[in-house]
């Protein structure tokens, strides 16, 4: 049984087209990688005029989204489809990413707002979830 520790934030590094983009994002996780599901547990994207949290792969298992330090087996990863290397996110996207799905995940799992992390955080060597994807301002919102 996996105890979830951390909630990890990540970002699709893609424009968010407003249509599905969850599904290409599994379908390239499980084609360009062979990966049985797409990496990440929860997303958020914008389909026409709302935001959508598609489900990914099942809490039940380990993800595919940060190998550094063993955080795919101690962190629900979320991905928000968008580039925040360009823009900031929505308020509107912040709001569904923490009403939605990091306040009911933190309550769930006991986590606490100090293990709310950043993809960047234990990769290093990346920007996820964007230069623009300010935490101390989510966590403030928290």
């Amino acid at each position: 049984m996996i105890v979830w520790e951390y909630i990890m934030i990540h970002h699709s590094f893609t424009k968010d087209s407003e249509t599905v983009s969850w599904k290409a994002i599994e379908d390239f996780h499980r084609d360009h990688y062979g990966w049985s599901d797409i990496g990440y547990h929860f997303g958020i994207e914008l389909v026409g005029d709302r935001y959508q949290v598609p489900i990914g792969r099942s809490l039940l298992k380990p993800g595919a989204h940060c190998k550094e330090s063993g955080m795919n087996e101690k962190a629900i990863g979320i991905c928000c489809i968008g580039n925040f290397d360009l823009m900031m996110p929505s308020d509107k996207m912040m709001e569904v990413l923490i009403h939605k799905l990091i306040n009911p995940l933190m309550y769930l799992f006991k986590i606490d707002k100090d293990h709310i992390v950043f993809h960047r955080e234990y990769a290093t060597y990346k920007s996820c979830p964007g230069l623009f994807f300010d935490k101390e301002l989510l966590l403030n919102r928290i």
